[in-house]
């Protein structure tokens, strides 16, 4: 685990000026790396990198990296879990290694195959990877977008980062806002796809390389799945065996560390799963767990369960009250990298804190949730069916119908959000449907809010330079004749998996030089879960059924494998209105927001989840969260 930074100017050198605004801005990812900085030079070219030794601790494995003649180096970001095995492989084809590190097999691979070698990785990764001879440049990203990678690519240079805050940093630049993906992010709390808040600037999406070479640009998918392209043909007794065999396969490989690990346990049945198999893999594992103050939202008995139950021993738990929430929102404001609206980002940075004296390496449940139907959301696309049939004027009145006759209420998904979120989806198509529902406002709202923006840029069906573009335009191409179910759940793999759960994940765990593995989101999985049929995994009420079954089969007691899901966060919607007022007042006079949205649609909106008219959290967070990153920001123009 890492952090990366390169220029490479097409034509020219780089200035000793620019070679110093290089250098400071690599500083900026100290945090990624603590444990050695190296760069490499030479006329037109900065690749530097600052490391976080994980596997092969010695100074062999630093970098830039340099293949054996010197003519391939690589500054490399994240974990190759399975490089035993491709190591293995290449030495069958005649290729020596000088160190153990994942680093060196990474750079072989890419010697060997070349952009084929992408698909045989098994990691959470980000590479740049320059050939000497051809005079190119290729960036990658993993599969799921474990890992980020910004760049800004102009006709003369391309800049890339792990971060915004070096490309940030940079002198002689200038930054601005693209109002459009300001847009984009207050409705979903994230930038989706490629989207970034600044023109100009754009991440690499997952599964994707940018390859470079004679100041041309080639933007490449490397591989994908989507849900019910291949279908196997088993039944659900042999599919869940599958599962156990892939899930203690990942779950192995994943631990391969030569600092201390330990699992992150909640209690659910997806972290249940990640400690289960790898604490058969290594008994002496530690467990980390969250106990909350606020007792709706403390699921710390349940990890406490699982833990005995499993029969490990060493188990951590953190009191996450409110002074400890005070601190770590401070904290969240001051380092957020790009704004990004999920409360469950002040939990992670807590618990990554908390355990990071006793740790180096976290292993997480993330991403079972989006491959196995674990969301509330998948529960309701047949109910859309019926929805979809009413007229317009119908959809309205239930609208009006759930605002008067329910309050907004602070619980964690109230009735009052959960129906108002719902009715939000209607009209819509099968490809802007899932948007929609999980949007903070309707279109209608946020135009409202906005009204400096073109009305035709919040269509509901989405299509070029929309709002829902970027999820119109992939579900479209990719998801025809596909279920409701199987397109939701593309949805949540493409867009929400990689930049709302896994951003928070890398992000608040690398704030402590800490690295957090998802054993769930290994390819292999990915590809089993998209092939198999819908009711395995979602089934009458039941989500994640084949989860659940496999939890229970191993003998969980019935709490664990029957027990609804609980978000990983703290109760924002109350303390909006007690710990976090002051902040939220701030948002009424600020010239900021003013500059950016309707005054008054924000008095309302403020004034209406104080009295606990309407539960606005969402929004009212994301607009909190994007004033502090402009007040870190100030080069940066609206």
């Amino acid at each position: 685990m890492c952090g990366l930074f390169g220029w490479l100017r097409f034509e020219g050198e780089l200035s000793e000026k620019e070679e110093h605004s290089a250098r400071h801005a690599l500083s900026l990812l100290a945090h990624r790396g603590p444990d050695h900085q190296g760069e490499w030079r030479q006329p037109g070219l900065y690749m530097g990198h600052r490391r976080l030794s994980i596997i092969d601790l010695s100074s062999e494995a630093h970098q830039p990296f340099f293949d054996d003649d010197k003519k391939l180096v690589t500054v490399f970001n994240g974990e190759i879990y399975n490089y035993v095995e491709i190591r293995k492989e290449l030495e069958t084809l005649g290729v020596s290694f000088h160190t153990s590190s994942d680093t060196e097999v990474l750079l072989k691979a890419y010697r060997v195959w070349g952009t084929e070698a992408f698909k045989k990785f098994d990691g959470m990764f980000v590479a740049a990877l320059y050939d000497l001879r051809a005079g190119s440049l290729c960036l990658v990203r993993d599969h799921m977008g474990q890992k980020p990678l910004y760049y800004h690519c102009t006709g003369s240079e391309i800049i890339f980062s792990s971060e915004l805050k070096p490309i940030l940093s940079l002198d002689n630049f200038s930054w601005k806002i693209d109002r459009e993906n300001f847009l984009r992010y207050l409705h979903a709390s994230y930038h989706p796809w490629d989207a970034t808040p600044l023109c100009g600037v754009k991440k690499l999406p997952p599964a994707h390389y940018l390859f470079i070479q004679e100041g041309k640009t080639r933007l490449e998918r490397y591989w994908d799945s989507v849900p019910g392209t291949t279908t196997h043909s088993i039944g659900y007794e042999e599919a869940t065996e599958e599962l156990k065999r892939l899930i203690e396969r990942s779950a192995s490989i994943s631990i391969r560390s030569d600092v201390p690990f330990g699992a992150f346990i909640s209690g659910g049945v997806d972290s249940s799963l990640v400690l289960d198999y790898c604490s058969k893999q290594t008994p002496a594992i530690s467990a980390h767990c969250v106990s909350m103050s606020e007792k709706d939202f403390d699921e710390s008995a349940k990890a406490h369960a699982v833990c005995s139950f499993l029969g490990v021993d060493d188990e951590r738990k953190y009191e996450m009250n409110e002074e400890c929430i005070d601190e770590a929102i401070e904290a969240f404001f001051r380092f957020n990298d790009e704004p990004h609206g999920d409360p469950g980002f002040i939990n992670a940075w807590f618990l990554a804190k908390s355990c990071r004296p006793y740790i180096t390496v976290g292993l997480a449940g993330d991403g079972a949730d989006e491959l196995f139907a674990g969301y509330i959301s998948f529960k309701a696309v047949k109910k859309a069916r019926l929805i979809r049939a009413l007229p317009q004027g119908a959809i309205s009145l239930l609208r009006k119908g759930v605002e008067n006759l329910l309050r907004g209420g602070d619980a964690y998904m109230g009735l009052q959000f959960k129906a108002l979120s719902f009715l939000q989806g209607f009209p819509s198509t099968a490809d802007s449907l899932y948007p929609l529902w999980l949007g903070t406002t309707s279109p209608e709202e946020l135009s409202r809010l906005c009204p400096w923006m073109d009305q035709g840029f919040f269509n509901r069906s989405g299509g070029n330079g929309t709002l829902l573009d970027p999820y119109t335009r992939l579900l479209g191409e990719k998801t025809e004749g596909r279920t409701g179910q199987q397109k939701l759940a593309y949805f949540y793999q493409k867009f929400f998996l990689p930049e709302f759960v896994c951003l928070h994940t890398d992000r608040a765990a690398m704030q402590h030089s800490m690295e957090v593995r998802s054993p769930f989101l290994s390819p292999s999985i990915v590809e089993f879960a998209n092939s198999l049929p819908d009711d395995f995994l979602f089934k009458g009420e039941t989500t994640k059924r084949i989860l659940r079954d496999l939890v229970q089969q191993r003998g969980y007691p019935e709490s664990i494998w029957r027990q609804k899901k609980q978000g990983f966060t703290f109760p924002i919607a109350r303390w909006l209105k007690s710990t976090l007022k002051e902040r939220l007042e701030t948002l009424r006079k600020d010239e900021i927001i003013q500059e950016l949205v309707n005054a008054e649609v924000v008095d309302q909106l403020i004034s209406e989840h104080l009295s606990g008219k309407k539960n606005h959290y969402r929004l009212l967070f994301n607009l909190m969260v994007f004033r502090n990153w402009m007040l870190k920001n100030r080069n940066v123009r609206i």
